[in-house]
């Protein structure tokens, strides 16, 4: 288990180090296959509601995810959009801040898991996941990157979830999937509709008028 975890928190660091808005879209899928495994790898429970659980992490954060904002991303570049989409100021002050909320997570789970072990691991990187989404959120106002952070928080808390162990019933599990599905068309939608830097800037009105 623990490799699989410092596999996620891999796929949620190294995207931030680039500008390829490929590579952040492909992240979101390889964080829903690693969910995935943590699930078969904890033994996944033949009921409803882990066949509910299992095409939630399989079909729609790993595939359907990336699939819907890869089309999305692709429509938008082939309109004239540029290549380049930092989600996070391209500088060493952004990068290290990045890394000292890794260090913070980290000691909330020595806190938190005082006995160490998988269970303070995955605390840690679940904890990682939401800091560096709020990251996202705070130091861009592009659309794709506030896509981009809204779902690595969303992410982080399903990793959580998966962490405690619990399953959750039927009925709950059918809302989360369903509110996940429902969040990401929308986004997907503003995303088409704005464009993935957002709402033009007053100067930009000015030089298109």
């Amino acid at each position: 288990m623990t490799y699989l975890l410092v596999a996620f928190l891999a796929v949620l660091v190294t995207p931030l180090l680039t500008a390829s808005w490929r590579l952040h879209v492909v992240g979101l899928g390889l964080q829903g296959l690693i969910l995935t495994a943590l699930v078969a790898h904890r033994g996944w429970a033949v009921s409803p509601a882990g066949v509910l659980l299992l095409l939630d992490l399989l079909l729609l954060r790993t595939w359907f995810v990336p699939r819907h904002l890869f089309a999305v991303m692709s429509r938008l570049a082939r309109a004239g959009g540029p290549q380049r989409r930092d989600v996070i100021p391209a500088n060493l002050l952004s990068w290290a801040m990045a890394g000292a909320l890794v260090l913070v997570a980290f000691r909330f789970a020595a806190l938190v898991e005082p006995a160490g072990g998988p269970a303070a691991m995955a605390v840690a990187v679940a904890a990682a996941g939401v800091l560096l989404g709020l990251l996202v959120l705070a130091t861009q106002t592009s659309t794709f990157a506030q896509v981009v952070g809204l779902l690595r928080v969303e992410y982080a808390i399903a990793l959580f979830e998966l962490g405690a162990g619990h399953q959750a019933a039927l009925p709950v599990q059918l809302g989360l999937t369903a509110a996940l599905l429902l969040s990401v068309l929308v986004l997907g939608a503003f995303l088409g509709k704005l464009g993935a830097a957002g709402p033009a800037q007053p100067a930009a009105r000015e030089r298109a008028a």
